[in-house]
Protein backbone atom coordinates (compact mmCIF):
# COMPACT_ATOMS: atom_id res chain seq x y z
CA UNK A 1 0.00 0.00 0.00
CA UNK A 2 1.07 3.46 -1.15
CA UNK A 3 1.06 5.87 1.41
CA UNK A 4 -0.07 9.11 0.14
CA UNK A 5 -0.26 11.58 3.30
CA UNK A 6 1.69 15.17 2.78
CA UNK A 7 4.48 14.37 4.58
CA UNK A 8 5.19 11.11 2.50
CA UNK A 9 8.84 10.81 1.06
CA UNK A 10 9.60 11.68 -2.47
CA UNK A 11 6.55 13.87 -2.73
CA UNK A 12 6.69 16.06 -6.01
CA UNK A 13 7.03 19.99 -5.26
CA UNK A 14 4.90 22.33 -6.91
CA UNK A 15 6.30 24.97 -9.65
CA UNK A 16 7.28 27.58 -6.58
CA UNK A 17 9.74 24.47 -5.42
CA UNK A 18 7.06 24.09 -2.69
CA UNK A 19 5.96 19.92 -1.43
CA UNK A 20 3.05 19.32 0.69
CA UNK A 21 4.03 19.48 4.37
CA UNK A 22 6.61 21.76 3.85
CA UNK A 23 6.79 24.33 7.30
CA UNK A 24 5.64 27.63 6.78
CA UNK A 25 8.33 29.99 5.56
CA UNK A 26 10.00 32.66 7.80
CA UNK A 27 8.71 35.93 6.86
CA UNK A 28 12.11 38.33 6.41
CA UNK A 29 11.40 41.50 8.53
CA UNK A 30 14.69 43.35 7.70
CA UNK A 31 18.81 43.31 7.00
CA UNK A 32 21.94 45.08 7.63
CA UNK A 33 24.88 45.10 6.72
CA UNK A 34 27.56 43.10 8.72
CA UNK A 35 31.51 42.14 7.52
CA UNK A 36 32.05 43.27 4.10
CA UNK A 37 35.06 41.44 2.18
CA UNK A 38 35.66 38.71 -0.65
CA UNK A 39 32.82 37.13 1.70
CA UNK A 40 30.37 39.77 2.89
CA UNK A 41 27.77 39.00 5.95
CA UNK A 42 24.40 40.29 6.19
CA UNK A 43 22.30 40.19 9.33
CA UNK A 44 18.61 38.57 8.59
CA UNK A 45 15.55 39.43 10.95
CA UNK A 46 12.96 36.68 10.45
CA UNK A 47 9.65 35.90 11.64
CA UNK A 48 8.59 32.56 13.01
CA UNK A 49 5.19 30.95 11.79
CA UNK A 50 4.43 30.79 15.59
CA UNK A 51 5.30 34.54 15.80
CA UNK A 52 8.83 34.31 17.41
CA UNK A 53 11.69 36.73 16.19
CA UNK A 54 15.10 35.57 14.87
CA UNK A 55 18.66 36.86 13.86
CA UNK A 56 20.61 34.49 11.01
CA UNK A 57 23.44 35.55 9.49
CA UNK A 58 23.91 34.79 5.29
CA UNK A 59 26.58 35.41 3.14
CA UNK A 60 27.83 35.42 -0.46
CA UNK A 61 30.98 36.81 -2.41
CA UNK A 62 31.48 40.30 -2.52
CA UNK A 63 27.90 41.35 -2.27
CA UNK A 64 27.98 44.63 -2.30
CA UNK A 65 30.01 44.88 -5.90
CA UNK A 66 26.60 42.96 -7.17
CA UNK A 67 28.02 39.52 -7.48
CA UNK A 68 25.93 37.44 -6.76
CA UNK A 69 27.05 33.99 -8.21
CA UNK A 70 29.78 31.73 -9.64
CA UNK A 71 29.90 28.91 -11.53
CA UNK A 72 32.33 25.25 -11.66
CA UNK A 73 33.25 23.95 -14.73
CA UNK A 74 33.74 20.00 -15.27
CA UNK A 75 36.34 20.26 -18.16
CA UNK A 76 36.46 17.67 -20.25
CA UNK A 77 38.73 16.47 -23.06
CA UNK A 78 38.55 14.56 -26.23
CA UNK A 79 40.27 11.67 -24.72
CA UNK A 80 37.37 11.62 -21.50
CA UNK A 81 40.12 13.11 -19.16
CA UNK A 82 38.59 15.72 -16.61
CA UNK A 83 40.83 18.83 -15.79
CA UNK A 84 41.21 19.76 -12.67
CA UNK A 85 42.91 22.40 -10.45
CA UNK A 86 45.58 21.92 -7.69
CA UNK A 87 45.21 25.21 -5.20
CA UNK A 88 45.93 26.09 -1.71
CA UNK A 89 42.63 27.19 -0.22
CA UNK A 90 42.68 29.25 3.18
CA UNK A 91 39.86 27.12 4.69
CA UNK A 92 40.99 23.83 4.53
CA UNK A 93 44.51 25.18 4.61
CA UNK A 94 45.91 23.21 2.41
CA UNK A 95 46.42 22.68 -1.66
CA UNK A 96 43.59 20.43 -2.67
CA UNK A 97 41.67 19.24 -6.06
CA UNK A 98 39.26 21.85 -7.57
CA UNK A 99 37.47 22.40 -10.64
CA UNK A 100 38.02 25.20 -12.63
CA UNK A 101 35.25 27.91 -12.03
CA UNK A 102 34.91 31.58 -9.90
CA UNK A 103 32.37 34.14 -9.73
CA UNK A 104 30.21 35.03 -12.04
CA UNK A 105 30.34 39.35 -12.58
CA UNK A 106 27.70 41.50 -12.58
CA UNK A 107 25.48 40.60 -16.25
CA UNK A 108 28.02 38.06 -17.10
CA UNK A 109 26.14 35.06 -18.02
CA UNK A 110 27.11 32.12 -16.61
CA UNK A 111 28.12 30.15 -19.99
CA UNK A 112 30.54 33.22 -20.41
CA UNK A 113 31.77 33.26 -16.94
CA UNK A 114 32.67 29.45 -17.29
CA UNK A 115 34.24 29.59 -20.42
CA UNK A 116 36.44 32.64 -18.95
CA UNK A 117 37.21 30.71 -15.73
CA UNK A 118 38.24 27.74 -17.17
CA UNK A 119 41.08 29.46 -19.37
CA UNK A 120 42.02 31.85 -17.14
CA UNK A 121 42.89 29.06 -14.27
CA UNK A 122 44.03 26.57 -16.62
CA UNK A 123 44.92 27.35 -19.53
CA UNK A 124 42.72 25.52 -21.57
CA UNK A 125 39.48 26.03 -24.18
CA UNK A 126 36.55 24.34 -24.61
CA UNK A 127 34.59 23.76 -27.86
CA UNK A 128 31.43 23.96 -26.04
CA UNK A 129 30.07 24.84 -22.42
CA UNK A 130 26.75 24.18 -20.52
CA UNK A 131 24.96 25.19 -18.16
CA UNK A 132 23.50 22.01 -16.29
CA UNK A 133 21.91 22.88 -13.00
CA UNK A 134 23.05 25.36 -9.91
CA UNK A 135 22.64 25.28 -6.32
CA UNK A 136 22.96 27.15 -3.04
CA UNK A 137 26.52 27.44 -1.75
CA UNK A 138 25.65 26.48 1.82
CA UNK A 139 22.32 26.65 3.80
CA UNK A 140 23.14 29.95 4.81
CA UNK A 141 23.86 31.47 1.78
CA UNK A 142 22.31 33.53 -0.96
CA UNK A 143 25.04 33.13 -3.58
CA UNK A 144 24.36 30.76 -6.47
CA UNK A 145 26.50 27.90 -7.55
CA UNK A 146 26.51 27.41 -11.12
CA UNK A 147 27.31 24.16 -12.42
CA UNK A 148 28.98 23.85 -16.06
CA UNK A 149 30.07 20.47 -18.54
CA UNK A 150 32.76 21.63 -20.81
CA UNK A 151 33.45 19.64 -23.97
CA UNK A 152 36.81 19.36 -26.08
CA UNK A 153 38.80 21.10 -23.61
CA UNK A 154 42.74 21.33 -25.12
CA UNK A 155 45.65 23.59 -23.49
CA UNK A 156 45.63 25.83 -26.01
CA UNK A 157 44.51 29.20 -24.52
CA UNK A 158 46.45 31.38 -21.85
CA UNK A 159 45.96 31.09 -18.40
CA UNK A 160 45.82 34.72 -16.63
CA UNK A 161 45.67 33.87 -12.40
CA UNK A 162 44.36 36.29 -10.10
CA UNK A 163 47.14 37.81 -7.86
CA UNK A 164 46.50 35.26 -5.06
CA UNK A 165 45.52 32.40 -7.28
CA UNK A 166 47.97 29.73 -7.77
CA UNK A 167 46.02 27.06 -10.12
CA UNK A 168 48.22 24.20 -11.37
CA UNK A 169 46.07 21.66 -13.78
CA UNK A 170 45.94 18.08 -13.74
CA UNK A 171 44.16 16.23 -15.70
CA UNK A 172 42.61 12.71 -13.99
CA UNK A 173 40.93 10.03 -15.49
CA UNK A 174 37.32 9.94 -14.26
CA UNK A 175 38.10 6.57 -11.68
CA UNK A 176 41.20 8.78 -10.47
CA UNK A 177 38.66 12.16 -10.18
CA UNK A 178 36.04 10.20 -8.02
CA UNK A 179 38.77 8.68 -6.15
CA UNK A 180 39.48 12.46 -5.32
CA UNK A 181 36.39 12.99 -4.45
CA UNK A 182 35.91 9.84 -2.13
CA UNK A 183 39.26 11.05 -0.05
CA UNK A 184 38.22 12.40 2.74
CA UNK A 185 39.30 16.26 2.81
CA UNK A 186 41.18 16.05 -0.45
CA UNK A 187 38.50 18.25 -2.70
CA UNK A 188 36.81 21.01 -2.50
CA UNK A 189 33.20 21.80 -4.23
CA UNK A 190 32.22 17.87 -4.24
CA UNK A 191 28.77 18.73 -4.69
CA UNK A 192 29.04 20.38 -7.69
CA UNK A 193 31.60 17.69 -9.01
CA UNK A 194 28.36 14.87 -8.00
CA UNK A 195 26.05 17.02 -10.05
CA UNK A 196 28.34 17.54 -13.19
CA UNK A 197 29.35 13.58 -13.23
CA UNK A 198 25.63 12.81 -12.76
CA UNK A 199 24.88 14.72 -15.81
CA UNK A 200 27.53 14.14 -17.82
CA UNK A 201 27.14 10.66 -17.28
CA UNK A 202 29.79 9.60 -15.48
CA UNK A 203 29.10 8.52 -11.68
Amino acid sequence: MTDSSPSAPGSTPGADGVRPGDPEPWVLLGEEPGYDGFLTVRRRRYRLADGREADWDVFGPALSAGVMGGVAVLPLTPDGRIVTVRMFRAGPDQVVTNLPGGLIDPGEDPVDAGRRELEEETGYTCESIEVVGWMWSGSSSVYRKYVAIARGCRPDGKQSLDDFEDCVPVELTPAEFRTELRTPGAMTGTDAAYVALDHAGLL
